[in-house]
């Protein structure tokens, strides 16, 4: 299936500045038993700056949004963060946006198409009681979408 969107998330948990990326691929790998780490990128802060972290192939079905058929049809990122707390810095929000616009041109999806995993469930009209955060009450979509058309 075409990938038509990409969906953000972010971890949930703080940025250690070490590589947090293992020990999400260990979890989905290992705990859930999946086949691979559920996202195809990942962004994180290692050392001094965020860094784009590979997961798995995007035209992959992915395991990170069964909303809306979002593994079929989206390809998700997780920003390491928990967004519900804090903002992004401005690395790991210009870093996100850098890869998200190259993923933008290589798939041919427009910045309407770049939605939050909490925009997935209200697609399938999950309860707002139900939602997830993600990715994150501080991760102002709005914005982010805005910046990418700029």
């Amino acid at each position: 299936m075409q990938k038509s969107f990409i969906i953000l998330h972010h971890s949930l948990t703080k940025d250690s500045e070490t590589v947090s990326w293992g020990a999400i691929r260990k979890y989905h790998f290992l705990t859930l038993g999946w086949k691979n780490i559920g996202y195809a990128f990942g962004v994180e802060l290692l050392g001094d700056s965020h860094e784009i972290l590979f997961g798995r192939f995007p035209e992959e079905r992915g395991a990170h949004c069964k909303n809306a058929m979002m593994n079929e049809r989206g390809i998700g990122i997780c920003v390491v963060g928990n967004f519900d707390v804090k903002v992004p810095t401005v690395g790991a929000w210009e870093t996100t946006k850098k890869l998200v616009r190259w993923l933008m041109l290589k798939y041919s999806i427009s910045s309407s198409a770049v939605i939050g995993h909490r925009e997935a469930q209200a697609m399938d009209n999950v309860p707002l009681k139900q939602r997830k955060t993600c990715p994150g009450i501080m991760f102002n979509m709005e914005k982010f979408r805005m910046e990418l058309s700029a």
